[in-house]
C-alpha cells in the first residue's frame, strides 16, 4: 500500500524531517490550547492534580495519596511526570495550585502520539498518507481535549501508539530490528506505568487481531529477542516491587477490585452506555477527520475482500486490526466513557489519510458528497455545544440570547467555509490544510476562547474567587470547613488542610471563628445542628452559583463565618 517515490513538492516534504516538525507543532499547539486559561476539572483532572500536589508537599514519590488516605488505585507513571513537570515549572510558577504544569505531560503524550503515528504510518502506508492521517489525528477534537487536560488517556495514548508503530516497522520489515523491538518494549513498559493493564492488553489484542486475519506470526520474531522485555522489566517491575511492599500488596488488590472489575461486570452503572455507543460518536470526536471516514471504511471493506496476505494492503490490515480490536473491546465492556476508545483513534485517523489520498480517483466520487454530509452534521453539533456553553458565561437572559446567535453564526460560517473549500478542491493536502485548519479553529475557540470565561460551569473556582474578594481564602493551622460538596478542584484551588465533611461531622467539631462553605442542599441541616451548639452560620456574601460538572447538576454553595449565635440553644 505503499506510495510510489515521486519528487513532487508535498512527497519531498513528506519524507524529511519536516514532516515530523509540522506533526509536532499541531500536536502541540492542540495541546496547548486553553491550557492556562481553562479552570482545573472536576472530577478526574483535579484528583490526578491534588495527589500529584501531596506526592510533591509529602515527598513520597512511590505512594499516590489523596486528602491523607492512600489512593491505591493508579499507576504511578502520571503522577512521576506531573511531578517533574512541576519542578521543571517551579521558577515560572511557585504555587502547588496552578493547573498548567500539571498538563504538560498530556501535550507531551499527544504530541508523542501523533509522531509515533506518522512514524509508524509512513511504514505502512507511505509518508504522503501518513503525514496527513497524523495531522488528522493531532487536531482532532477529542485528542486535543485529553492533550490538555492533566490525567492519564493521551500520555498512554502516545506510549501505546508508539510501541504498535514500532510493531508495524518490523511487519513491513526494517534494519536494526533489535534496537526497533527496544523501542516498542520500553514503551510498553511506559504505558503501564501510566495506565496499568490497558497498552499490553490494546497491544495485545491489536497484533493477536492482525495474526488470525493474516495467519502469520514470524515477522514479530524480533520481538521474543530477551533484550526487550528485559528493558520492560528494568523499566516497570522496580516500582512494581516498591509499590506492593509499602502498601502490603493493597495497590493490586484495589486495582482488581476498583478499577478493572467494575468495568469489566458493569458495576459502574453511572458510565454505563448501549453498544454501538463509541461508533456513533466516532464522526463527532475524531472530527475534523470526520470528513473522510466514507473513504477509510471503503478502503478497509476493500483490504477485507483481498488475500488475507495481499502485501498492497497489508498496511491497511494492520490499521484495521488495531482499530477494530480496540473498539470491540471497549464497545463489549458494559461501563463507558467517550474518552475510553481514544487509543484506536491514531489507526482509524491514518486510514482517514489514506481514504483522503484515494478520494481524487473517479471511482471514488461518491465519498465526497457522505463525508461533507457526516461532516456537516457533526459540525452543526459542535456549534451547538459552542452555543449551549456560552449560556453559562454571566450575563442576563438578552445577554445569553446574542451570544448564543453570536456563536452559532460564527462557528457555522467556518464550517460553512471549510465545506466550500472542500468542495471547490480536490488535491489531499489542500484538503487536509483546510480539515487541519478547522478543528484547530473549533478547538481554540472552545478551549482557549469559550469555556473560560464560561464561569458558570467552574463552581469550585468562582467559590475561590469570592472567598478571596471576602478575604476568607485557608490559612495554614486554621480550620476550613467544606460541607456537603467533595469536588476534588476545591481542595486543588486551595489547600490540601481543608476538610471537606458532612453535616454531622461539621457540627460538631466546627467552632467558632472558623470559616464554612456549605452547599446549598444540606443549608438547613447545617444551620439547625450548629444551632443545637449555641453557633449560627454567618454568609459574607452571594452565594455562589453553577454547573458542578463533577455531579452534572446546579449547585449552590453559601459561604462566610461560624460565630456564637444570639439565641442561646434549649
Amino acid at each position: 500500500m505503499a506510495a510510489p517515490v515521486s519528487t513532487a513538492l508535498f512527497d519531498q516534504f513528506a519524507r524529511g524531517w519536516r514532516a515530523y516538525v509540522l506533526v509536532g507543532l499541531v500536536a502541540l499547539a492542540s495541546g496547548l490550547f486553553g491550557i492556562v486559561r481553562f479552570p482545573p476539572m472536576d472530577i478526574d483532572e483535579s484528583r490526578f492534580m491534588q495527589a500529584t500536589r501531596q506526592m510533591v508537599e509529602t515527598g513520597d514519590y512511590v505512594r499516590i495519596r489523596l486528602q491523607d488516605a492512600e489512593r491505591n488505585r493508579k499507576p504511578v507513571g502520571i503522577y512521576w511526570m506531573q511531578a517533574a513537570s512541576v519542578h521543571i515549572a517551579e521558577p515560572f510558577t511557585p504555587r502547588l495550585n496552578t493547573a498548567w504544569p500539571y498538563r504538560l505531560p498530556s501535550v507531551l503524550g499527544l504530541v508523542i502520539g501523533a509522531l509515533a503515528a506518522l512514524w509508524g504510518g509512513t511504514a505502512l502506508l507511505g509518508p504522503r498518507a501518513a503525514l496527513i492521517g497524523a495531522l488528522l489525528y493531532a487536531s482532532g477534537l477529542l485528542a486535543g481535549m485529553e492533550g490538555m487536560t492533566a490525567k492519564t488517556d493521551a500520555v498512554m495514548v502516545g506510549f501505546t501508539t508508539l510501541a504498535l508503530a514500532a510493531a508495524a516497522r518490523l511487519r513491513v520489515g526494517v534494519a536494526k530490528e533489535r534496537l526497533v523491538a527496544l523501542v516498542f518494549w520500553s514503551a510498553l513498559a511506559c504505558g503501564a506505568l501510566v495506565k496499568g493493564p490497558v497498552p499490553p492488553a490494546i497491544v495485545v489484542l491489536s497484533l493477536g487481531a492482525l495474526a488470525l486475519w493474516e495467519r502469520r506470526l514470524a515477522w514479530m520474531k524480533p520481538l521474543a529477542w530477551w533484550g526487550g522485555p528485559a528493558l520492560a522489566l528494568a523499566i516497570a517491575l522496580p516500582w512494581m516491587i516498591a509499590i506492593g511492599h509499602a502498601t502490603e500488596g493493597r495497590f493490586y488488590a484495589a486495582l482488581l477490585q476498583n478499577e478493572l472489575a467494575p468495568k469489566i461486570a458493569g458495576g459502574d452503572h453511572a458510565h454505563g452506555g448501549f453498544p454501538g455507543y463509541y461508533t456513533l460518536l466516532l464522526p463527532l470526536l475524531i472530527f475534523p477527520a470526520t470528513y473522510a471516514l466514507p473513504a477509510a471504511a471503503r478502503l478497509v471493506w476493500g483490504a477485507a475482500r483481498r488475500a488475507r496476505n495481499d502485501p498492497s494492503h497489508a498496511g491497511l490490515r494492520f490499521l484495521a486490526a488495531w482499530a477494530g480490536a480496540t473498539f470491540l473491546a471497549f464497545e463489549l465492556l458494559p461501563t463507558k466513557l467517550v474518552h475510553y476508545t481514544l487509543p484506536a483513534y491514531p489507526a482509524i485517523a491514518l486510514m482517514c489519510g489514506a481514504g483522503l489520498m484515494a478520494m481524487r480517483g473517479r471511482p471514488w466520487r461518491t465519498t465526497h458528497p457522505m463525508g461533507a454530509v457526516l461532516l456537516g452534521v457533526s459540525g452543526a453539533l459542535i456549534v451547538a455545544l459552542f452555543a449551549f456553553v456560552s449560556t453559562f458565561i454571566p450575563g442576563d437572559s438578552g445577554a445569553d440570547l446574542r451570544r448564543i446567535i453570536g456563536t452559532a453564526l460564527l462557528g457555522g460560517a467556518l464550517l460553512i467555509a471549510a465545506l466550500v473549500g472542500l468542495s471547490m478542491f480536490r488535491r489531499p493536502a489542500v484538503r487536509a490544510a483546510i480539515l487541519v485548519g478547522c478543528g484547530l479553529a473549533f478547538s481554540f475557540g472552545l478551549r482557549e476562547q469559550l469555556v473560560p470565561q464560561a464561569r458558570g460551569l467552574f463552581v469550585s473556582a468562582e467559590t475561590v474567587a469570592a472567598l478571596t474578594r471576602a478575604r476568607l481564602t485557608p490559612r495554614a493551622n486554621e480550620a476550613f470547613w467544606v460541607v456537603g460538596y467533595t469536588q476534588p478542584s476545591l481542595v486543588f484551588l486551595t489547600q490540601t488542610s481543608i476538610r471537606l465533611v458532612e453535616p454531622p461531622e461539621a457540627a460538631e467539631r466546627a467552632a467558632a471563628g472558623e470559616t464554612i462553605v456549605i452547599e446549598g442542599r444540606v443549608l438547613s441541616e447545617v444551620q439547625d445542628r450548629l444551632a443545637a451548639r449555641g453557633l449560627a452560620f454567618t454568609p459574607a456574601d452571594q452565594p455562589v452559583r453553577g454547573m458542578a460538572l463533577g455531579r452534572g447538576e446546579q449547585t449552590t454553595l453559601y459561604f462566610g463565618k461560624i460565630e456564637p449565635s444570639s439565641e442561646r440553644p434549649d
